[in-house]
C-alpha cells in the first residue's frame, strides 16, 4: 500500500510566495541595475562630451588667436617690402621719415606703433613709440630679424617700447639685392586689441558667468588675459592654482572642475611664445542635468517594482497549482511497490484536468505517463540486445585471434593456458587437439618437443623466468630457433590482472632480408666488393688487431682512360670491365687483403702485415702488370691501365681516414706524373694538395670579385692581311700570385664545376666587346665539354646575342674533338641548333686526335684550326708540312676555312700562304691583349711585312 500523501497547502503557499518574491526581486534588480548603468553611462558620456566640446572649442580659439598673430606678421612683412620702407631707410630728412611712418600707421591700424632700425640696431625712425632716432635696441628678436628671420617677442618683454603688448619684427631687404638685410621693421600690437578679441570667446553654448572662465598665460606664468566677469573670480582663482599641461581635457571626479588647456600649435611661427589658453567649467555646469535624471529614474523604478509585486502574486497561483499536483503524483509513484516488469498504472495519479491541459504543464504530464509505460519495454529490449552483442563479440574475438599474423597464447595468473590461436599451432606444426585451455606451461613445452622442436638452454631459461611469476611486470623478448632452423621472435607482455600474453612471430625471412640489406649497405652493387664504409671499418679492425710495430699498406687506384671505354663501347662493357678488374685485384692479394670499390673507376686495397715498403712496391707493380693485360669482354679486347697511390701505416697515418686521404694524394701525384704508375705518399704531397685547395678557393673568389679578364688575340686573313677575327682568351692576375697560367686554373675550374659559370661569363663579355668592332670582324669563344653537359648552352648563346645586339654570323664557337667524343648525339644536336641560329662552329686543335675525320663527316664545321704542334716545323718541310698540306686541301674540298695556330715567324707565314691556308694566328702578329688595345691592332695590322721583320711592338702592347 502506498503511504498517505500529506497535505500540501503549506508547500503551495511557499511556492507562491517564492514566485512572487522572485518576480519582485527580478524587477527591482533589473530596474535598479538599469538605473545605475544608465546614470553612470549618462554621466560618463555627458562628461566626455563636454570635455571633447570644450577641448575642440578651445583648440579652435587658439587657432583663431594664431591666425590673428599670423595676420599681423603678414601685414608687417608686406609693409617691409613696400617702397615706403625703402624710403624710410634712404630718406634724407627726419621730417620725410616721420611722414612716411605716419602714412604707414594710418594704413595698418592694428599696430599701435612702428620702429625702424638699421643693421646695427640703431633707431632710424619711430611712430607712436616712446623712443627717438639714435636710440639703440639690443633685444634678441632684433638680432634674429637682422639674420633674415621674422620674429615675435615674448609678451611684455620690451618695456622700452610699450607695456602690455606684443612686438613683431621683420627684416627689411635691399631693393637691389633681396638677400641683403638693411634694417628691421618692428610693430607693436597693444594687448587691449587681443583682449577684446579673447573676450568674445564662448567656452560652451551658454553665456559665460560664475561657472565658466578663460585664461591666457605665457610660458613664464604671467597672466595675459582672464574672463572679465567678476562673478567668475572663484573659478579663475582655481584655474590659476591648477598645474595644467597643454593638449587634453581633464574631466575630474564629481566635486571638481572640468579643466581644458590648449597650446600654440606645434610648428607654428609663434611656438616660441609658449602661450597657453586655459578654460574651466564647474561641476554644477557639467553634471546638473544628470542629477535630475537620477531622481526621475529612482521614482520610476519604485513604481514599476510595486506593480510587479501585485502582478506576481496573482500570476503565481495559476503556475504553482499544476506543478504541486505533479509533485504529489511523482511522490506517490515512487512509494508504490510493484513488480519490476509490470507497467505502472499512472492514470489515477494525475488528475484528468491536468492531462488535458494545452499548455506546457499538460505536455509534461502526458510525457511523464508515456515515459513510465516505455521503461519496462526498454528494459526488455536492452537485455535482448546485450545477449546478442555478447555472442557477436565472441565471434569477432575468435576471428581476430585466428586471423592474426602472429601466434598468440594467453596465460592466467596461475601460469595456465587461457586461450591460443591457430597461427601459434601453424608456427610449431601442432595439431588442433594438441593444446587445451588449463594446460601448465611445462605441459605446453612437452607438446612442442613432441612436434620436433627441442628448446635449447636459452629458451628454457626464458621459460623459467616466466614461470617464476616473481611480480616483475616488465615486457620480455626472446629469439628462439625451431627444429627446422627457423627464427621465432617471442614477446611476453604482462597483464594488469596477472598472467601474460605471449606473441610468436616467424622472423626468418626478415632476418634474411636484414642480412641482405646489411650486405648491400656495405658492398658495391656492381662488383659486390666492400664499399668505402666497410673498407674504413676493415682498416680500423686491421689496425686494432695488429701487434705493435707491424706495418700495413693502403692502396688507392683508378683506371686510366676508363671514360673512353664507356664512350667507345658503352656502359655494359664498362660495367663488366669493372667487375673483372675487381676479380683480378683480389687475385693479386693474400687471403687477409681487402679490395673495395669507392665508385666510378676508383678502387682501394688494404694489405695487412707487410714486411716493408718494398713489399708494397712489389704488390703495386704486380697490380699494374695484371691490370695492363687486355680484358676480353663480349668479343672486344679492352686495354686500360691503372694509377696507384700508396700510404703506409703507421708512418703516413694512424687511422682509416688519414690513410685513405694520404693514398688519394699519392694517386693524384701518380696521375700527374703520367699515369699507369704508382707513387708512395710524401709529406710534400699534402702541402701540394693544400696549395691546390687554396687555388680553388682563390678561383672562386676571383670569379666573385671580378678578377678574371678576357684578352683578345687577332686572327689575320692571309689574303687581305687584315684582322678577320679575335679569339677570346681567359686570363687571371692574382693579387698575390701574379699571373696564373690558364693551363693551371682552367682544368681546375672544370674539375670543381666552375667552368660552366666562367664560360658563360666569357661568352657575355666577348659578345659585348665585339658588338663595338667593325662588321667584318668576328669573335671566337672556346667551349668546354662541361658547358655541353649543362643542356643550357643554346639558351645562353641566344641571350648573349640578344643582349649585346651582335649578329649571329659574327660569333664563332670553338670546340675540341674531346667534346664530340662524349655524348655524341647530344653534342651534335646542340651544334645543329647553334648552326640554325646562324652561329659559326669551328674545330680547334685539328689533327691531334684519331677520330677527327669522322667528325668532319658527322657535322659540317665552318672552320678547322691546325694545331700549333704542326706549325712549329712547317718551314722545314717533312711530315709537319705534309700534314698541313693535307689539312688545308681537306678544308678547301669541304668548303671549310683553315686557320693555323702558333705562327711566330715570317717564314712560317710564307709557307702557310703558299700551301693555301686561309687564316693565321700567333705571336708573329700579336699575343693576346686587353680590350683597350684591340683598336690599335685593327688599325695597325695590314702593312706588308718584310722578311725577318715583326709587326711593330706597339701592336702587341
Amino acid at each position: 500500500m502506498a503511504r498517505r500523501i500529506p497535505d500540501l497547502g503549506w508547500a503551495r503557499a511557499g511556492l507562491r510566495l517564492k514566485v512572487s518574491a522572485t518576480l519582485f526581486a527580478c524587477a527591482v534588480a533589473s530596474l535598479g541595475i538599469g538605473t545605475v548603468v544608465a546614470t553612470q553611462f549618462g554621466e560618463r558620456a555627458l562628461q566626455t562630451e563636454m570635455a571633447d566640446k570644450v577641448t575642440r572649442a578651445l583648440q579652435a580659439d587658439m587657432h583663431d588667436f594664431e591666425r590673428l598673430l599670423d595676420r599681423a606678421m603678414y601685414d608687417l612683412t608686406t609693409l617691409s617690402e613696400t617702397a615706403a620702407m625703402q624710403d624710410v631707410l634712404i630718406a634724407d630728412g627726419i621730417g620725410e621719415i616721420a611722414r612716411s611712418l605716419r602714412m604707414v600707421r594710418t594704413r595698418y591700424r592694428e599696430f599701435g606703433a612702428f620702429v625702424v632700425t638699421d643693421d646695427t640696431g640703431t633707431v632710424i625712425a619711430a611712430e607712436g613709440a616712446d623712443t627717438a632716432p639714435g636710440d639703440s635696441f639690443t633685444f634678441d628678436q632684433l638680432g634674429r630679424s637682422l639674420e633674415g628671420l621674422p620674429m615675435v617677442g615674448q609678451f611684455d618683454a620690451h618695456p622700452e617700447l610699450a607695456d602690455d603688448s606684443f612686438l613683431f619684427s621683420v627684416p627689411i631687404r635691399a631693393e637691389y639685392d633681396p638677400l641683403t638685410v638693411i634694417g628691421v621693421l618692428s610693430g607693436v600690437i597693444d594687448m587691449s586689441q587681443l583682449q577684446a578679441q579673447l573676450a568674445r570667446i564662448q567656452i560652451v553654448d551658454e553665456a559665460q558667468g560664475a561657472e565658466r572662465a578663460l585664461l591666457l598665460c605665457d610660458g613664464e606664468g604671467r597672466l595675459i588675459y582672464r574672463t572679465p566677469d567678476p562673478a567668475a573670480d572663484a573659478i579663475v582663482g582655481r584655474l590659476m592654482d591648477a598645474a595644467v599641461k597643454a593638449g587634453a581635457a581633464q574631466p575630474v571626479a564629481r566635486g571638481g572642475d572640468l579643466v581644458t588647456a590648449a597650446d600654440m600649435p606645434r610648428g607654428s611661427a609663434f611656438d616660441h611664445l609658449d602661450l597657453q589658453m586655459v578654460a574651466g567649467v564647474t561641476e554644477q555646469a557639467v553634471f546638473g542635468s544628470i542629477d535630475q535624471l537620477k531622481r526621475n529614474l529612482a521614482l520610476t523604478t519604485a513604481l514599476i517594482a510595486l506593480v510587479m509585486l501585485v502582478l506576481g502574486r496573482f500570476g503565481a497561483r495559476s503556475l504553482t497549482n499544476p506543478i504541486t499536483a505533479m509533485s504529489a503524483a511523482m511522490n506517490r509513484l515512487s512509494q508504490h511497490s510493484r513488480d519490476d516488469d509490470r507497467v505502472p498504472e499512472v492514470d489515477g495519479l494525475i488528475a484528468p484536468a491536468i492531462l488535458t491541459r494545452k499548455d506546457e504543464i499538460g505536455v509534461l504530464a502526458r510525457s511523464f505517463r508515456r515515459l513510465i509505460s516505455q521503461l519496462a519495454e526498454a528494459r526488455q529490449r536492452l537485455i535482448e540486445q546485450s545477449e546478442a552483442e555478447i555472442a557477436q563479440r565472441a565471434i569477432q574475438l575468435d576471428a581476430a585471434l585466428n586471423n592474426m599474423s602472429l601466434g598468440l597464447c594467453m596465460f592466467g595468473p596461475d601460469g595456465k593456458l587461457v586461450v591460443h590461436n591457430h597461427r601459434f599451432e601453424e608456427i610449431y606444426g601442432l595439431s588442433v587437439e594438441a593444446l587445451q585451455p588449463g594446460m601448465a606451461i611445462g605441459e605446453l613445452l612437452d607438446v612442442i618437443r613432441g612436434a620436433g622442436h627441442d628448446p635449447d638452454g636459452e629458451d628454457l631459461d626464458f621459460v623459467s623466468v616466466l614461470a617464476r611469476r616473481d611480480g616483475n611486470r616488465v615486457t620480455r623478448s626472446h629469439l628462439a630457433t625451431t627444429g627446422d632452423g627457423r627464427s621465432v621472435s617471442i614477446s611476453c607482455v604482462p597483464m594488469p590482472t596477472g598472467g601474460w600474453v605471449a606473441t610468436f612471430e616467424d622472423v626468418t625471412q626478415r632476418k634474411h632480408d636484414e642480412a641482405r640489406i646489411e650486405h648491400m649497405a656495405h658492398h658495391d652493387a656492381l662488383t659486390d666488393l666492400p664499399n668505402r664504409l666497410l673498407f674504413s671499418r676493415r682498416i680500423e679492425e686491421t689496425i686494432a688487431s695488429s701487434a705493435r710495430g707491424r706495418e700495413h699498406a693502403v692502396f688507392y687506384l683508378d683506371l686510366d682512360h676508363f671514360k673512353s671505354v664507356n664512350d667507345l663501347h658503352g656502359h655494359p662493357i664498362g660495367d663488366e670491365l669493372l667487375r673483372q678488374v675487381g676479380a683480378r685485384l683480389q687475385g693479386c692479394l693474400r687471403p687477409t687483403g681487402v679490395v673495395a670499390r669507392f665508385g666510378g673507376d676508383e678502387f682501394a686495397i688494404v694489405e695487412s702485415d707487410i714486411s716493408s715498403g718494398e713489399e708494397a712496391r712489389k704488390l703495386a707493380e704486380r697490380i699494374i702488370e695484371e691490370i695492363s693485360r687486355p680484358f676480353e669482354i663480349d668479343d672486344h679486347l679492352v686495354v686500360v691501365g691503372t694509377s696507384i697511390g700508396i700510404a703506409l701505416y703507421p708512418g703516413d697515418g694512424g687511422d682509416a681516414e688519414t690513410l685513405v686521404k694520404a693514398a688519394d694524394m699519392a694517386l693524384y701525384r701518380a696521375k700527374a706524373d703520367g699515369r699507369n704508375g704508382f707513387r708512395f705518399f710524401e709529406q710534400e704531397m699534402d702541402s701540394s694538395m693544400q696549395r691546390r685547395r687554396l687555388l680553388e678557393r682563390d678561383l672562386r673568389l676571383a670569379l666573385k670579385n671580378d678578377e678574371l679578364e678576357v684578352f683578345y688575340q687577332p686572327i689575320v686573313n692571309i689574303g687581305t692581311s687584315r684582322v678577320s677575327c679575335f679569339e677570346a682568351l681567359l686570363r687571371w692576375t692574382h693579387p698575390e700570385r701574379g699571373a696564373v697560367s690558364p693551363a693551371e686554373f682552367i682544368p681546375l675550374a672544370e674539375e670543381i664545376g666552375l667552368i660552366g659559370e666562367i664560360g658563360h661569363w666569357v661568352l657575355e663579355r666577348a659578345c659585348e666587346a665585339a658588338s663595338g668592332w667593325p662588321e667584318h670582324v668576328r669573335i671566337a669563344v672556346n667551349l668546354s665539354p662541361a658547358q655541353f653537359r649543362a643542356h643550357s648552352l643554346v639558351d645562353q648563346v641566344a641571350r648573349a646575342l640578344e643582349r649585346t645586339g651582335l649578329a649571329p654570323h659574327r660569333l664563332e664557337l670553338e670546340i675540341t674533338e674531346s667534346i664530340l667524343l662524349r655524348q655524341t648525339d647530344l653534342v651534335l644536336t646542340i651544334l645543329k641548333q647553334l648552326r640554325a641560329m646562324g652561329v659559326r662552329v669551328s674545330m680547334d686543335d685539328f689533327g691531334t686526335g684519331y677520330s677527327s675525320l669522322g667528325y668532319l663527316r658527322s657535322f659540317p664545321f665552318d672552320k678547322i684550326k691546325i694545331d700549333r704542334s704542326f706549325i712549329r716545323d712547317v718551314e722545314k718541310g717533312g711530315d709537319a708540312l705534309s700534314i698541313v698540306r693535307a689539312i688545308t686541301g681537306l678544308g678547301a674540298s669541304l668548303g671549310m676555312t683553315t686557320t693555323a695556330e702558333g705562327v711566330e715567324t715570317i717564314e712560317q707565314l710564307s709557307r702557310l700562304r703558299s700551301e693555301g691556308c686561309d687564316e693565321v694566328q700567333g705571336f708573329y702578329y700579336s699575343p693576346a691583349v686587353r680590350l683597350e688595345a684591340v683598336q690599335a691592332l685593327l688599325d695597325g695590322i695590314g702593312a706588308v711585312p718584310q722578311p725577318g721583320s715583326k709587326v711593330p711592338t706597339a701592336l702587341s702592347a
